[in-house]
């Protein structure tokens, strides 16, 4: 048996391909498959579907790519196409139907029609995939004659388009990995994807170091057939086809060293076809044998070589895999067995076994310096004569090996930094450009690859995925426009400096917002392409001042035990902000059993209500109803008891008994409520409230300072009955008043009977006197009248007369005043109209600009001007 040697060279693997480089220049656009100088095998009509895939960072929502000829000829330049839609996570991934030839493809990526994102692979093709078979004249060999060899590589290919992916051997990293990959016949130390032209001393993957007669095949071929050639080497120096049938099979043999534990010879053919023909596709196993084989007959050569054929049929799945088996044995001459046996297998009818080359042509000691192995000039012809076998019928013959579509990694952000959750996809081995070989990794900036080997040992390549510097934007700011504090809707507008997609915690997603109502709002920027959020940042708007009053009014005031009532609560916004987020409470009397609401809920006897919000002067109305279920007088009480912002006159929540207007009560009182107990709201928060400051001036010893307070004897009345006014003159000033009037002017509904004090009429108007009043010292005067009809009446009565000055009043300039000479009392007629008291609809807003029902159905004391 003929022993080959491998030329000495210095050299290794270069640490390869970009799918290794952890960290490359970042883009917008970054197409990482296919990789630069691929070549994928083209089906029988001449064209591809071409998967393109990579990485964008900046928001698109339509990648669209072409190829472009290198040179006139050598292609069908394609138009943009658009290849994938709203894609997302940084990824795009699409197809791309491409005629066979030699291309530049360029990707670009847009947003509302302008291209906002560029790349380009300079070279890609779609062309004729080869995997080579055979011995040392397959490989590449030395043949030293006298300490020279005479077998030195030729140079590689001159054309651009004969494409390997190579083994750097001629460096000292490289050879280094290469002698790994001899030691256990691992693809780990195998090139991934990464392609380049055929040169003298860079040689086709698995197994050659040169390019030998390829280079010379490749250029004689691509001009032909004029489209590029992708080529691997699984040559074996030194190996018949016998030691690659028994690898294939298992079956134990000996030899200097061929190692048959790693299953050598036939591990090199197997590991080219898991490792990149389902990434590049294959048109035909080129069977490169024979010298070797003379020493067996021919019915046991034909028998390695359908084994061997059949076998890696078998393994792969691909029944139709051609083979294109060349006629080889010269060893200073033809052997006729081999060449008996090789016919034979080349002949077998619907075999998908093809004619190559025939070898022994060449002859001349020029040319097989040793007798066998090629000089420069031999393996010239050895080239041409393959690529000449090679015909345009065998090709249009064999079904090829597509290609497959590579899977995707998935992208996720990561809790906290820039950095990027990539998941491959499960039930692979993984082993990643930066040496992880988990199946996730949490990454920053960079390019990070893998490659994947599922059970059966085939291996995919995912796109590799280019990661931002930035994927998680930086904590964005607030600004403010408007005022500092929210009044009205639309009066405050918080923008983020953020000029990407922003998230609220309104749910808004705009750069900048009109808040509804004062409160925190909540800001985190997100990326426009993976969506990671940044940290959040908040802005607290507080509310403006609103001055909110409640009036309380029942729609019976003198029902039957057993009867139901329907409670009225009018909020109203008096202020000129809107008011949001306010509450108002009523806690039940005894024996008032809440029954209904569509806009209130009753726990526990207390029924609560609440306003989202409350236009600036404007009112709302919330509604109950209630049973009273024992006989008595019934005071129901409620007010605010939280509100959005602070009011100027009131304090939510301090009680119903603070005489605040944000507090209210009513009166009911059943038929025999003679008989029967008294029924007050509880009010347990009453708080103690800060003295108030009375604008009353401070009592003169030297001044008489009058006063007036009015009362009825009954606030419920019906018409026909009579009522009694009492009208008490004060005198809180130091000095003694004299000559005192009071005049009440009769409102229609109510007619003058008599007084017993002395108090006279003159149509409407009711006049009284009295002569004097000491200081400190108070009076009263009393008529009768008689109720005639309205609704509700209010009696006004005024000192309009005295014989001194008054410090906070003046006397006889009407009852409107707000001084504390005059004083009003409200009747409510039984069995009348409402007059539209009532009248506020449930649940809507309306103008605060009728007047205000009665805060109390017994009368009201003027003596004390409100502090507002």
């Amino acid at each position: 048996m003929l022993f080959c040697t491998y030329r000495p060279i210095t050299a290794f693997l270069a640490t390869l391909l970009a799918w290794l480089t952890a960290f490359q220049a970042l883009a917008q656009i970054d197409v990482t498959y296919p990789t630069n100088r691929m070549v994928v095998q083209r089906d029988n009509n001449n064209q591809a579907t071409v998967q393109v895939a990579g990485s964008f960072s900046q928001g698109i929502d339509r990648v669209e790519a072409r190829v472009v000829a290198r040179a006139a000829g050598q292609g069908t330049s394609t138009d943009w196409a658009s290849i994938q839609v709203n894609p997302i996570n940084g990824q795009f991934n699409g197809n791309l139907v491409i005629k066979g030839g030699w291309y530049q493809l360029e990707v670009r990526g847009l947003r509302n029609g302008q291209v906002v994102g560029t790349d380009v692979v300079e070279r890609f093709g779609v062309g004729e995939v080869f995997a080579i078979l055979g011995h040392s004249n397959a490989q590449g060999s030395s043949c030293y004659i006298d300490g020279v060899d005479y077998c030195p590589t030729r140079e590689g290919a001159s054309d651009d388009r004969v494409t390997i992916v190579p083994l750097h051997t001629d460096t000292p990293d490289g050879a280094a990995t290469f002698y790994q990959y001899e030691l256990t016949a691992d693809t780990r130390y195998l090139p991934g994807l990464a392609f380049e032209k055929l040169l003298q001393y860079n040689g086709p993957s698995p197994f050659s170091k040169v390019a030998w007669l390829w280079g010379r095949m490749g250029d004689v071929l691509t001009q032909r057939i004029n489209v590029p050639v992708l080529i691997y080497n699984a040559g074996f120096g030194g190996s018949n086809m016998e030691h690659v049938y028994k690898s294939a099979y298992d079956i134990p043999f000996e030899h200097g060293f061929i190692r048959y534990d790693l299953r050598m010879p036939y591990v090199n053919l197997r590991n080219l076809m898991n490792l990149y023909v389902p990434s590049t596709g294959l048109r035909a196993v080129l069977i490169h044998h024979g010298e070797n084989d003379r020493g067996n007959p021919t019915d046991l050569i034909v028998t390695h070589h359908y084994g061997v054929i059949d076998k890696t049929r078998q393994e792969f799945n691909q029944p139709n895999l051609g083979f294109i088996v060349a006629l080889s044995s010269f060893v200073y001459g033809p052997f006729d067995n081999v060449r008996q046996a090789q016919s034979q297998v080349i002949n077998r009818a619907n075999y998908n076994t093809y004619q190559g080359p025939d070898i022994d042509q060449i002859t001349s000691r020029e040319d097989r310096p040793d007798g066998l192995h090629f000089s420069p000039a031999g393996q010239a012809k050895a080239g041409e004569i393959w690529a000449n076998a090679i015909t345009d019928d065998i090709l249009r013959r064999i079904q090829p090996i597509l290609p497959q579509a590579q899977p995707m990694a998935s992208i996720a952000c990561a809790p906290t930094g820039n950095q990027l959750v990539l998941t491959q996809p499960d039930g692979y081995e993984y082993a990643w450009s930066n040496g992880s070989t988990d199946r996730s990794q949490t990454v920053g900036a960079g390019t990070y690859s893998a490659r994947l080997r599922n059970p059966q040992k085939r291996i995919v390549f995912p796109p590799a995925v280019t990661v931002p510097a930035e994927v998680r934007p930086a904590t964005p700011s607030i600004s403010l426009s408007g005022s500092e504090t929210f009044c009205k809707t639309g009066s405050v507008t918080l923008t983020s400096n953020y000029n990407g997609a922003n998230l609220w915690n309104t749910g808004a997603t705009t750069q900048s917002i009109t808040i509804p109502s004062a409160g925190t709002y909540t800001l985190k920027a997100r990326n426009p392409v993976y969506g990671c959020l940044s940290d959040a940042t908040t802005r607290t708007v507080s509310a403006g001042g609103t001055d909110l009053a409640l009036s309380l009014q029942a729609s019976r005031r003198t029902p039957a035990v057993g009867d139901t009532v329907t409670f009225f609560l009018t909020i109203r916004n008096e202020g000129g902000c809107d008011a949001g987020n306010v509450t108002v409470q009523n806690r039940l009397p005894a024996n008032l059993a809440f029954v209904s609401s569509s806009n209130m809920t009753a726990a526990n006897g207390i029924v609560s209500g609440t306003v989202a919000n409350l236009p600036a002067g404007n009112s709302i109305v919330r509604r109950y109803v209630a049973r009273l279920t024992a006989a008595g007088n019934y005071v129901n009480a409620a007010e605010l008891t939280a509100t959005s912002g602070p009011d100027p006159d009131s304090q939510p929540n301090s009680g119903t008994g603070d005489g605040q207007d944000d507090a209210a009560s009513t009166q009911v009182r059943t038929l025999s409520s003679e008989a029967a107990g008294n029924f007050n709201s509880p009010n347990p928060n009453q708080t103690p409230l800060p003295a108030v400051q009375s604008n009353q001036p401070t009592p003169d010893a030297n001044k008489a300072d009058l006063s007036l307070v009015i009362q009825a004897s009954r606030s419920t009345v019906k018409v026909g009955q009579p009522v009694t006014f009492t009208l008490t003159v004060r005198n809180r000033g130091g000095q003694t008043a004299t000559n005192i009037t009071i005049r009440d002017e009769l409102p229609a509904g109510l007619q003058f009977s008599s007084s017993a004090s002395g108090m006279t009429a003159n149509g409407t108007v009711v006049t009284g006197s009295i002569a004097q009043l000491g200081a400190g010292q108070e009076a009263s005067l009393s008529f009768v009248a008689n109720v005639t009809g309205g609704s509700t009446l209010v009696n006004a009565a005024q000192i309009s007369a005295a014989g001194q000055p008054d410090p906070d009043s003046q006397p006889g300039n009407g009852t409107t005043n707000g001084e504390d000479d005059t004083a009003q009392v409200s009747l409510r007629v039984n069995g009348a109209s409402s007059g539209g008291r009532l009248a506020a609809t449930e649940s809507s807003t309306q103008p605060a600009t009728s007047p205000k029902p009665s805060a109390s159905v017994q009368h009201r004391f003027m003596g004390q001007k409100p502090n507002k």
